[in-house]
């Protein structure tokens, strides 16, 4: 069964209700409103991203500082999101200096694996790791970290794939949000479907009705305010294929004006990409993905997909580097609350020597031939090691 997304996100007076990001969220312009002083912190952490590695001084001995560091991920999916985040986190701390203890669980995507996320939540915290790098989507990941947090004792956590604080932990921030801002991503999309696309109706296809569809579903439908497009539906899809196909189909038949299906999520995207193609080939139906990773570049160049905003992958895993580096060094201070990495929109009209730079720079520690499924990811599984 398809479940809507879309009017929960107009509830309480239509489209001018929809909110940039859900409640109890801080923007990343309002919080940096709110505390000045993080301005100079951001842009001077923001050049460590960008730079080469500047390796800790070595300790007495030539020893170098050890870290336990458990990572709980939502890793298996067609995105190499989170294998390449890992990949450049492990790399730029060597670089850096640092010898990572990775101990590293991967489930599903979908809501259904929750539950396993938690549960490995649990016995990771009974290792008691320096470091835990987790991700929040669910209200039940929110319950989680905020328990981490109330304790005072546990790891320092960084949280990956948000990049707007939650207000409620005022005073008592995460380390380091990490990502790509989900409504800039959106913003960028909106922008150039308004400039190619002069109306006509548009169904989005969302993964689970959580933070990350919440956050880009509602700036992207505050964006398109104004404009002649329509977004007739939300499908909440829980990155099922089966349920991506019924949901693009029930598009097709519902909506002969349709113009374009704008995917949250790269397995979303080239499932409906496929499902157009074999369903509707006589219909110019755009679809748009997500995160400008090797699988939507390659849908790109083939003409499946019409346009994505590509983040610069690796910069994430940099950044939860930099950030461990330097509390390791006693200089937690100048981590900032929020590293938000850079976007830009690519089409399959990029020419290609403009694609191949954009890789170099965004896989510049994975390597542009990684793939989502091979990458080497130590004590990588799903499911708690015995």
């Amino acid at each position: 069964m398809v479940r809507l997304l879309l009017a929960a996100l107009l509830a309480g007076g239509g489209a001018m209700a929809v909110a940039q990001v859900p409640a109890g969220y801080w923007t990343i312009e309002d919080y940096l409103q709110r505390h000045p002083e993080q301005a100079a912190l951001t842009e001077a952490f923001t050049r460590r991203v960008r730079g080469p590695a500047l390796p800790l001084a070595e300790r007495e001995g030539g020893s170098r500082p050890r870290v336990q560091v458990a990572v709980i991920y939502p890793g298996l999916q067609s995105s190499g999101y989170w294998r390449r985040n890992l990949v450049a986190f492990r790399k730029r701390a060597r670089e850096l200096g640092l010898e990572l203890d990775l101990q590293v669980f991967f489930s599903g995507p979908d809501s259904g694996d929750v539950q396993l996320q938690a549960d490995q939540l649990r016995e990771v915290l009974l290792q008691d790791p320096d470091y835990l790098v987790y991700t929040l989507d669910t209200d039940l990941h929110r319950e989680l970290i905020d328990r981490i947090l109330a304790r005072g004792d546990g790891p320092r956590l960084i949280l990956q794939n948000i990049t707007t604080p939650v207000r409620a932990w005022e005073g008592r921030q995460p380390l380091i949000y990490v990502g790509f801002d989900h409504a800039q991503g959106s913003r960028i999309l909106a922008k150039h479907l308004r400039g190619i696309l002069p109306g006509g109706d548009l169904v989005i296809l969302y993964g689970t009705d959580g933070y990350v569809s919440r956050a880009r579903g509602g700036a992207f439908l505050k964006a398109l305010e104004g404009s002649g497009l329509r977004i007739r539906e939300g499908y909440v899809t829980d990155f099922l294929a089966p349920v991506v196909r019924r949901a693009t189909r029930d598009a097709l038949a519902r909506y002969p004006q349709l113009k374009a299906v704008i995917a949250c999520a790269t397995d979303m995207a080239l499932t409906a990409a496929g499902m157009l193609q074999e369903a509707a080939p006589e219909r110019e139906i755009l679809v748009t993905g997500w995160g400008g990773g090797s699988e939507e570049l390659a849908a790109l160049e083939a003409g499946r997909l019409a346009a994505t905003v590509m983040r610069m992958n690796d910069d994430a895993g940099v950044a939860m580097a930099e950030a461990v580096a330097l509390d390791v060094a006693g200089k937690g201070d100048q981590v900032p609350t929020v590293y938000a990495g850079d976007m830009v929109l690519v089409t399959r009209q990029t020419p290609v020597q403009v694609l191949r730079g954009l890789e170099a720079r965004a896989f510049r520690y994975s390597g542009r031939d990684t793939e989502a499924g091979s990458a080497p990811i130590p004590d990588a599984g799903k499911g708690i090691p015995q």
